[in-house]
C-alpha cells in the first residue's frame, strides 16, 4: 500500500522568507498536485497554475511559494522520495537492503509511479532543468542507503572493497527494470504481494557476487 504525503502540522501562518508566507495544508497540496500531474502528463503538462487549479488553491498561494515549476517539483520529489524508502538504519544491513529495494517497488506500484516513471525520462531529456533536482530532490533519498552501505563497510559486514554506488544502483535499477520496463504479465496486486521474494533474491545474488558468504 503506498503512503500518504506526509501530514503538515497545523500552526499559523508564518514567515518562511519575503513574500513567502507558510499557510497549514498549502505545501501538501501542492506537492501533491504536481507530483499527480506530472505523473498524467510529464514535465511539458505541467505549470504552477495549473498545478493551483489542480490543487484547488488560489495562484497567489503557489506563486508566492514557489518561483518556477522546477522548483516546486523538485521539493514534492523530495519529500516523496524521504517518505517511501527510509527503512531502520539499525538493520542488519542485508534486511536493511532487502527493506530499502521493496519500498522502491512499492513506490513504482503506488499511486505517484507514474510520476517517477516520467521523472526518469524527464531527466534524460532535461539534464539541465534537472540537474539540481537530482541533487536535491531523488538524491536526497539515495543518501540513507549510502550511510548505511558504508557503516556495514566499517562494521565488517560488508567487503572493504565493495563498490556502494554498484551496489545500490543495481538494487534501484533492477526494481525498476523488474517492474516498469519489462514487468511479467502480472498484475499490480500481483507483483506487489511477489515483490519481496524478487528483492530479496536480488539483493542475495549482489552479496553473494560481492564476497558476502552468508548470503
Amino acid at each position: 500500500m503506498s503512503a500518504p504525503m506526509p501530514q503538515m502540522p497545523d500552526e499559523q501562518p508564518k514567515r518562511r522568507g519575503p513574500g513567502r508566507p507558510r499557510i497549514a495544508g498549502t505545501e501538501e497540496r501542492a506537492y501533491r498536485a504536481v507530483i499527480e500531474m506530472f505523473g498524467q502528463k510529464g514535465w511539458n503538462g505541467i505549470s504552477l497554475e495549473g498545478v493551483a487549479n489542480h490543487a484547488g488553491l488560489g495562484k497567489s498561494s503557489i506563486y508566492l511559494r514557489w518561483k518556477d515549476k522546477r522548483e516546486l517539483l523538485m521539493e514534492a520529489v523530495g519529500t516523496l522520495e524521504t517518505v517511501y524508502a527510509s527503512p531502520d538504519p539499525d538493520l542488519p544491513v542485508r534486511d536493511y537492503l532487502i527493506a530499502y529495494g521493496v519500498a522502491r517497488g512499492e513506490l513504482l506500484l503506488g499511486e505517484y509511479g507514474n510520476a517517477m516513471a516520467h521523472l526518469f525520462a524527464a531527466a534524460f531529456a532535461h539534464p539541465g532543468e534537472f540537474a539540481e533536482m537530482r541533487l536535491r530532490g531523488v538524491d536526497a533519498g539515495l543518501l540513507p542507503v549510502i550511510a548505511r552501505v558504508d557503516r556495514a563497510i566499517a562494521d565488517g559486514e560488508l567487503p572493504a572493497d565493495l563498490p556502494r554506488d554498484q551496489l545500490r544502483d543495481a538494487i534501484e535499477g533492477g526494481v525498476f527494470f523488474h517492474l516498469v520496463i519489462a514487468p511479467p504479465s502480472d498484475s499490480a496486486d500481483d507483483l506487489r504481494t511477489t515483490l519481496p521474494a524478487y528483492v530479496t533474491e536480488l539483493v542475495d545474488m549482489l552479496l553473494r557476487g560481492a564476497g558476502v558468504k552468508d548470503a
